[in-house]
Formats: C-alpha cells, sequence, structure tokens
C-alpha cells in the first residue's frame, strides 16, 4: 500500500492510463468517414477501426485481475503502456485500411484493459480513506475520455492528417510509464497455479460471441443468425461459469459475487448502464432527426452536459462521507429521473434550450450515481479480488452496452415501419416518440436502483464506523 505523500502521484499515474484507455477507445468514431476516403474503403471496412478495437477489449477484460495477480499489476501495467505507445508509433506508417485495423486490434487486447486495471490498482495501493477520491479521479478521467474525442479528432482532422489522432497519445503514454516507473510500489506476482487454457477460452470466445451479436442487432434484428450467435456466446459464457464456480484461481474469479453489497451494487450498475447507455446513443439521433439539428449543433448542446458531469464529481466527492452513500445514490436516481421527465413528452417543436438544461440535470445526477457504485463495489470486497471485481464490472457494462445500443436502434426502426415514416416531420415524429418510449423504459430501469441502494448501500453512520 503506498505511503500518504506518495498517493496523489499514484492517483495521478493511473488517472492518465484511464483517460489514455478512454481516448484510445473513442478516437476514431468521428473519423471513419475521414477515413474511408484517405484509404479509399467502404465504410463497413473502415468501421472495424472500433469494432475491432471493442471486440478486442471484449476478449481481455476478464482476464485483468488473474493477469495481474499472476505477472503483477505493475508489470501489467507498465507492459501494456509500453505496447499501446509502440502501436501508436507503427500505426501512423499503415499502408492500408486492413493493416491499421490489426494495429487498432492489438491495441484493444492490451489497452481495452487499462480502464478496469487503473481502478484496480488504486484500490489495491491506496489506503481505505484515499478510496473515495481513486473512484472521483478514476470516474473523471473516463468522463473527459469520452468528453474530447469528438471534439479532439474534429479540431485534428482539420488542421492535420489522421496520424495525429494516433500521435496524440504519444506524450500522455511517455509521461506515465515515467510516474508509473517512479511511484508505483512493486508488487510480486501471486502464486495462480497453470493457466487454464479451457477457461480463458471459453470467456473468451462467449464474450466475443456476445459482443458480435449485441454490435450486430441493429443490423440483423431479432433474428435467427442474431439468436445463433447470442445462444454460442451464452453456453459458453455459462459453462465457463460452471467450471469455475468454486476456483479461486479462475481467470475471472466469481467468488466476487460471495460479496453481498458488491452484488447490489453491482446489480444497481447494470440498471443504471441500462439507462445510461440507451439514452446516451439515442439522444444524438433524437437532436439531428427528431428536432433537425446539425451534427455539429449537436456536439455543442451536449457539450454543457458532459462539461457538467466531470465538474459534479468532485464535488460529489466531497459530500460522500458526510451524507452516506445509500442517500448519495437515492438523491442521484432522483435527479436523473428530474431531468428524464421532459423527454417523455418531447415532440419535434421541443425547445434546444430545454434539451440543454433537462441533459444537464440528467448528467449531473449520472454522475453522482456513478461515482457511488463505483466506489461502492471496489470497496465491499477484499483488495485481493480488487482486480476481478473491476473487470467483471467493465465486462459486464461493455456488454450491457452494445446491447442496449442494439436495442433503441432496432425501437427506432419499427417505430419508422410501423408508421411509415417517408417526410421529414414523420420521420422526426417516429423519432421523438422513440425518444419518449426509450426514455420512460430508462427511467424504470432507475427505479430500480433505489431498493437497492436503501437496503445494502452504506449510510452515513456506516461509513463512520
Amino acid at each position: 500500500m503506498a505511503q500518504k505523500d506518495n498517493s496523489t502521484f499514484i492517483l495521478l499515474a493511473l488517472g492518465l492510463g484511464a483517460l489514455v484507455g478512454c481516448l484510445n477507445m473513442m478516437i476514431f468514431n468521428v473519423a471513419l468517414p475521414t477515413m474511408a476516403t484517405v484509404f479509399h474503403s467502404p465504410l463497413s471496412t473502415v468501421q472495424w477501426l472500433t469494432s475491432g478495437y471493442m471486440l478486442a477489449a471484449g476478449i481481455m477484460i476478464p482476464a485483468v485481475g488473474y493477469l495481474g495477480d499472476r505477472f503483477g499489476y505493475k508489470r501489467l501495467y507498465l507492459f501494456i503502456l509500453i505496447t499501446v505507445l509502440i502501436c501508436s508509433i507503427v500505426g501512423i506508417f499503415a499502408w492500408c485500411i486492413e493493416f491499421l485495423i490489426v494495429i487498432r486490434f492489438i491495441t484493444g487486447l492490451t489497452c481495452g484493459m487499462l480502464a478496469s486495471l487503473s481502478l484496480a490498482m488504486m484500490y489495491r495501493y491506496l489506503p481505505v480513506s484515499q478510496h473515495t477520491n481513486a473512484a472521483t479521479i478514476w470516474g473523471m478521467a473516463n468522463m473527459l475520455g469520452a468528453i474530447f474525442p469528438t471534439v479532439l479528432t474534429g479540431l485534428i482532422l482539420s488542421i492535420a492528417d489522421w496520424r495525429f489522432l494516433l500521435l496524440f497519445t504519444v506524450p500522455f503514454l511517455i509521461i506515465d510509464i515515467l510516474l508509473c516507473l517512479r511511484t508505483l510500489p512493486a508488487d510480486t506476482a501471486r502464486k495462480t497455479g497453470k493457466l487454464d487454457f479451457v477457461g480463458l477460452f471459453l470467456l473468451g470466445f462467449g464474450s466475443f460471441a456476445l459482443l458480435f451479436a449485441f454490435s450486430n442487432l441493429s443490423k440483423w434484428g431479432f433474428s435467427a443468425q442474431f439468436f445463433g450467435i447470442l445462444s454460442i456466446g451464452a453456453i459458453a459464457v455459462t459453462a465457463y461459469c460452471f467450471q469455475n464456480k468454486n476456483n479461486d484461481s479462475a481467470v475471472l474469479n466469481l467468488s466476487v459475487f460471495k460479496h453481498k453489497r458488491y452484488v447490489a451494487a453491482f446489480l444497481a450498475f447494470g440498471f443504471n448502464t441500462m439507462a445510461t447507455c440507451i439514452v446516451a446513443f439515442l439522444m444524438p439521433l433524437f437532436l439531428q432527426n427528431g428536432l433537425g439539428v446539425t451534427p455539429l449543433m449537436t456536439g455543442m448542446i451536449m457539450l454543457p452536459a458532459s462539461i457538467i458531469s466531470t465538474l459534479t464529481m468532485p464535488i460529489a466527492g466531497k459530500f460522500y462521507n458526510k451524507v452516506g452513500e445509500r442517500a448519495l445514490a437515492v438523491i442521484a436516481i432522483s435527479i436523473v429521473i428530474t431531468g428524464s421527465l421532459p423527454f417523455l413528452v418531447a415532440t419535434p417543436q421541443t425547445a434546444i434550450l430545454l434539451v440543454v438544461i433537462v441533459q444537464m440535470i440528467r448528467n449531473c445526477g449520472m454522475s453522482i450515481f456513478n461515482l457511488v457504485s463505483t466506489n461502492a463495489q471496489m470497496s465491499a470486497i477484499p483488495v485481493e479480488l480488487s482486480g476481478h471485481a473491476s473487470a467483471m464490472t467493465s465486462w459486464f457494462g461493455q456488454m450491457v452496452n452494445a446491447l442496449m445500443v442494439g436495442i433503441a436502434s432496432n425501437v427506432i426502426d419499427m417505430r419508422i415501419h410501423a408508421v411509415n415514416a417517408v417526410t421529414t416531420e414523420e420521420i422526426a415524429w417516429a423519432y421523438t416518440s422513440s425518444t419518449n418510449m426509450i426514455v420512460a423504459a430508462s427511467c424504470i430501469a432507475l427505479l430500480c436502483v433505489i431498493p437497492l441502494a436503501l437496503k445494502f448501500f452504506r449510510s452515513k453512520a456506516d461509513l463512520k464506523a
């Protein structure tokens, strides 16, 4: 565990890693049309710059705890940073889109682990008194990593070559490597026995199949192809669970579910992720197709809410022990639902200013709850299981995110076809009515969080004890 005077540098080193992980994941999202033009490739091929990264990350995220236990968390962290640095430099020499896709896939295999790995290391290296600060810094890094790429990509592509999308993170990686070498405590690898190749294959293959099915739900719909691949993935993951339910040396240690408060916070995180991911995907579509806003204006409308999210988290951290995570969670969910209410009755005539204001309210509540759920999960389990708990949460969040995006896409498509929307006005109505329906469903999911928080989250008295 780190000395108190070193905690700030450890938080900086690991927070920077989480930021780099998010930046790498999101950096090509807005650049796909440009990449298609540069490499003279169809968008269906170029989109693998992001899809390939996500699928690769989905394969490796469950193994974060095992790899950290086996090789040492500091060694693993440094190996990932150095690998990502090499991939970022090599990627600028790509002569075809296929080579760049391979580089992005390798980057996903390593960099995709940074978010969950950095969170686990914060809880391993820092004293309990610093855990709320750790969750705050980690949450802010993830939010900044989600905000910056949209603005950053457009700026870079307007003044420089696409290669600077890869080079942008290089200084951060170099600084982080130096910080890690100087500040992170050395940790020895725990003896974990022989690697379970069967378990690794079942979990990796199952995760890949599930993500592949969920990612293509918008294209395939609820077809035989979707359910076939979904079933294969579900069978593989289920087989892994039966094989390793009592195995403490498993690739992903399922004993984290023996801790009731972790399970409750994990489920609350799931319901919140369902609500937030589906609306986050829906909102740009609602603005552009429902209200007729341009893509540039959409980014400007959503930017204040994103900034508010980042600024709210450290403020919430100050009140964490004073209010208690139970009350803070209920307050956060109440704020999110309050910010969602106007979307239940939104129409194509809804004022843009109202959308900006309620989005800011909604994101404020989301930021507070993300802090609470992260700390509630990670503080509920022994430090030696922190890597597995963080990996489980990240894996689950990625699955839920992919599934919700697919469901939202299908709801919108079915709505458009159900009303035979053809004209601009009819399409706008289809998108706004879909928004009404999906936001209502998200509010129901959020309400499921409240009883879990009231029963299992800690009160102010519990935190002081």
